[in-house]
């Protein structure tokens, strides 16, 4: 998945980290032949790549960045109370990330990542939904669980 750049930092050995829109933090390299960037390499190269888009992996993996808080929590819901919205494709929003918690039975998690993400979720399990991806849930039989909404600590 591609995500856009929203910044830059620079890490403890003076590397670039591209700072996404999906909240993930991604370093970005000049190492020819492998990584040919060499823009990355002055403060002017990385400002003007601020705003265009670079893949993000852990995005394609639904991994949850480090350092998100629980912002709210849904009601508990089990195969007859779950909104119909959340069977049919929908997305979470910008800058928000997802943590679908089932307690009993199991939910099928399918998301449009690249390749798909088709999951079965069951009692215990969680599941990483990335912002502004299309997803769905589908009921496997009994099942009751909730969902997260992560961001960054409020100041």
């Amino acid at each position: 998945m591609e995500r856009r750049i929203v910044g830059f930092e620079l890490d403890e050995v003076g590397d670039a980290v591209a700072l996404l829109d999906c909240l993930h933090r991604q370093h970005v390299r000049h190492r020819p032949p492998f990584q040919i960037v060499p823009w990355v390499e002055d403060a002017t190269g990385r400002a003007r790549r601020i705003g265009t888009l670079w893949p993000c992996p852990l995005c394609s993996r639904c991994e949850i960045p480090a350092d998100l808080v629980v912002l709210r929590t849904t009601a508990t819901w089990d195969e007859r109370s779950l909104p119909d919205a959340l069977r049919r494709n929908h997305r979470v929003a910008s800058g928000r990330w997802g943590r679908l918690h089932v307690t009993s039975g199991a939910l099928r998690f399918v998301a449009a990542t690249e390749p798909p993400t088709d999951v079965i979720v069951v009692a215990g399990g969680a599941q990483g939904i990335p912002p502004d991806l299309e997803h769905h849930v589908e009921p496997r039989g009994p099942v009751r669980f909730a969902i997260d909404f992560l961001g960054p600590a409020p100041t």
